[in-house]
């Protein structure tokens, strides 16, 4: 468990001297423990450290017994969550050992969060090892757009293929990522008003469609059947001229139709890229796109029950947050088989403190 623990030696005690009864590695630990069990409120990091007090003993000092809820509470609430995810990043740097070419940047608000308004958090999703690579929140009286650039910064983006939703169509952020030496392939919708109306109605033209490069996908599973469609073109010179949008190189259009039962529904979306046409490519790019948020949103809504825990305080939401990402990438590493769920090994962890152990040593004596 110090191997564990020495990513968090930077986090300052916040709370006074005559507070400290329990050591601020004691309420770390246990409460990084916890999370891998898939425990998600205050009450559960107190009831998990009861039930495994004489396991726990082997590892942390517990002058006074276990924590109560409303130690982990004030804790937490008390904590810096900017020196929390430093550890946070400094961990998964070292657990990043490979960074695919893919990295999915996406927002998603934290229902029943936050003092005033849900806690806002962009992230950079890597699908290549299913890992969360970066994050930032999004400030009280801002958007998205404030918070990518600053995600943007703290990622090596040199030969990578970043993926935005419309959110990021903006000229500033295109020419940051061209800046730091990589691509991206950005959708478009109608807050790029003439943009978006001039590629659509560039594929409108029958004869641009059979000049672009084509490429089909299909999937099926779930009941469903999904065909993906991309089209790719980059003789732009007229639509550059017109817009001057940094480091454009082509666009691109994937019409994707879903045939689930009696239903068939069909959808269209249109992207620029600093990348030559490649309609497979595209293709790729738009579907793995989707892994932010069908594995990493679905994951905190469903495995981690994010938006039922219902943490007001901002600070305590916030490092609660960063908490449910350390857990997803550690338990995406300790995966016996690529097909493993998160949430089998939750409960492993949950019911046997031995599984528990095993997976933090193999992570962290790797």
């Amino acid at each position: 468990m110090e191997n564990a623990l020495k990513y968090f030696k930077n986090i300052k005690d916040p709370r006074s001297s005559r507070n400290q009864k329990h050591p601020v590695m004691t309420i770390i630990g246990t409460t990084l423990l916890a999370s891998l069990a898939g425990i998600d409120s205050f009450s559960g990091f107190a009831d998990f450290t009861e039930s495994h007090f004489e396991e726990l003993e082997k590892y942390f000092e517990f002058p006074y017994g276990p924590p109560s809820h409303d130690t982990y509470q004030r804790f937490w609430d008390a904590v810096n969550p900017e020196e929390f995810y430093c550890s946070f990043e400094t961990f998964t740097q070292v657990l990043a050992t490979a960074i695919g070419t893919y990295l999915n940047i996406d927002g998603k608000a934290i229902r029943n969060s936050g003092e005033e308004k849900p806690l806002h958090i962009v992230s950079a999703w890597c699908q290549a090892n299913q890992l969360v690579l970066a994050q930032e929140k999004v400030n009280d009286k801002s958007n998205e757009i404030t918070a990518i650039p600053k995600l943007l910064k703290l990622l090596d983006l040199k030969n990578r293929i970043v993926t935005i939703d419309a959110m990021g169509a903006q000229r500033e952020i295109c020419q940051q990522i061209v800046e730091q030496e990589g691509d991206y392939v950005i959708s478009l919708k109608g807050n790029q008003g003439t943009l978006h109306n001039d590629v659509v109605t560039y594929f409108k033209d029958e004869k641009i469609l059979e000049k672009s490069l084509f490429s089909e996908e299909n999937d099926k599973g779930h009941g469903r059947i999904e065909q993906r469609i991309a089209y790719s073109f980059d003789d732009i010179e007229w639509l550059q001229k017109e817009h001057e949008w940094p480091g454009l190189k082509s666009i691109g259009m994937v019409t994707t139709v879903v045939n689930k039962g009696d239903k068939v529904l069909e959808e269209q979306r249109f992207y620029i890229s600093s990348l030559s046409a490649d309609a497979k490519q595209l293709n790729q790019a738009a579907r793995l796109h989707w892994g932010i948020e069908n594995q990493l949103h679905w994951r905190l809504d469903v495995t981690f029950n994010e938006d039922g825990a219902c943490i007001r305080n901002d600070n305590a939401a916030e490092n609660i947050d960063i908490l449910r990402k350390w857990a997803l990438n550690v338990l995406q590493k300790a995966k016996q088989k690529p097909d493993q769920s998160i949430k089998s090994l939750m409960r492993k962890n949950a019911m046997s403190f031995k599984h528990l152990a095993g997976v933090v040593n193999k992570i962290f004596h790797a």
